[in-house]
Parts: C-alpha cells; structure tokens; sequence
C-alpha cells in the first residue's frame, strides 16, 4: 500500500470495485450521491455527533498559544499499540487517521484509541486518490470508512484527511456535509519511505524533518505514519519528537 505523500503523481491508486460488501451507510451514500450531492448514508449519523465543519483544508495546529498536533495515518498497523504507549507514557495526544479497510483486522487497536481519548479521524475506506474519482464515489469512501469506525467504537469522525493530501471542490463539500474538518499538514517527516526499516539513519531523519520543518512553526501539524506493516523508525523517533516540541514550550493539541 503506498503511504500518504503531497503529491498525487506518487499515488497507485485502487478505487471500490462497485459497491459489493460496502455496508448499508455506504450503499446509501452512493446511491444519494448519483446525482452529485452525495448527502446520505453516514453523513446523518455524523451530523449528529460532531460540530458543523468549516468548508476547506487546515494545514495548521488549532490553538492560539503555540501548539503541535502530531497525526499518524493508514493504521492501524504493527506499530500502534507502541505508538499508543509512548503518547500514554509522555501524557500526549494525538490523532489516528486510519483507513476503514484496516480496522477490522485490529479492532482492538481501533478500540484503544477510542477509549484512552485519542482523536480518530477519516483516512477513506481504502486510500485512494479522491481527486480521480466521482462525487459518488468519494462519498462512498468517506462513508464506509466512518461506518466501520462506528462498527468497532460507537463513534464517528470528525477529522477528515484525504489521502496522498490530494483533494477537489468535491471533496472538500463532502466533507463538510458530514460535519468532517478538512486537515493536511504542515510537516512531513517522510517516515513512510523507512519502509519498515528501524536503521539509527531512519531515526534520524524523521528527527531531524520534524525539529527543522516543526521548529519554525507557531502551530505545526506533523505527518507520521502506522500503516499495517508498521513503522519502527517512528516508533523510535517519536520520544524524541515529543521531547523537542515539549521543551520549546509547544502545546499537544488534537484535531
């Protein structure tokens, strides 16, 4: 699976095949959305639980004091229950963007997240870039994906993130049909290109990316990674990261 990268001529993407084995929210999604407004299916369920969304993308941490948010896509993976340790034993939080498709292989991991209070937001049902498809089509993604994370938690995002950061009008109107805040980042730590590789050179590089892009920043949102592979040079890196921002006086902040 490739990983979350700016720059969609990066992405290999693989689109829903039909509808088969969607779930009934997503279903319903598709078939309201056959004439471009793409409002039903999950979309009524996630009005309900989260605040109205702003029309747009955020590449910033909220806050006005100088705050950090630290985001981790395409879980859950082999590295999250690690991950989920070192935000517990440094008492930060964070936001989990994972994809719908992954969740039902750890739905414990998934469940973890929910209750210790992490923020868990949209990453699509199975990552593709949503610039390349239909409006129906990116409303399916967006609602099998919530869907399943209300399946396994009870809960439904709030946080939508597209993948590879690529996105259209179209997304960006989906999006806040279903109450979902649009949010990129600000600093990419290029964890994913570790490609499972733990290697002092990973480590460090993710380090060294987070403290030189992060650093000049009053309100940085970091990319980090936890695909189902895993991702042990961010698991090593994150103390680190966490360390830096804490003592330059940031505050930990969620999406």
């Amino acid at each position: 699976m490739k990983l979350c990268i700016a720059a969609a001529a990066f992405a290999s993407v693989a689109m829903l095949a039909g509808t088969g084995g969607m779930t009934a929210a997503a279903t319903s999604a598709t078939s309201g959305a056959a004439g471009g407004t793409a409002t039903t299916g999950a979309a009524a369920g996630t009005a309900a639980s989260c605040p109205a969304a702003p029309y747009g993308a955020r590449f910033y941490a909220p806050g006005s004091s100088k705050t950090v948010a630290l985001t981790f896509d395409d879980g859950p993976g082999k590295s999250t229950a690690a991950i989920l340790a070192i935000l517990a034993r440094y008492r930060v939080p964070a936001t989990f963007f994972n994809i719908g498709q992954n969740m039902p292989a750890r739905p414990s991991l998934v469940r973890a997240e929910a209750r210790q209070g992490y923020a868990m937001g949209n990453h699509t049902w199975n990552h593709p870039d949503l610039a390349r498809l239909s409006a129906a089509r990116q409303a399916a993604e967006m609602d099998q994906a919530s869907a399943e994370q209300r399946s396994i938690t009870g809960t439904v995002p709030c946080a939508f993130r597209p993948p590879y950061g690529d996105y259209n009008s179209t997304t960006l109107r989906l999006a806040q049909q279903r109450r979902m805040g649009v949010w990129l980042w600000s600093v990419d730590t290029q964890d994913w290109m570790a490609n499972g590789s733990g290697s002092s050179y990973w480590v460090n590089r993710i380090i060294r990316l987070a403290e030189r892009e992060g650093g000049a920043l009053r309100h940085p949102i970091v990319l980090m990674h936890n695909q189902p592979a895993g991702n042990p040079a961010t698991v090593s890196a994150l103390p680190a990261i966490i360390k830096f921002f804490r003592s330059r006086g940031y505050r930990f902040v969620t999406l």
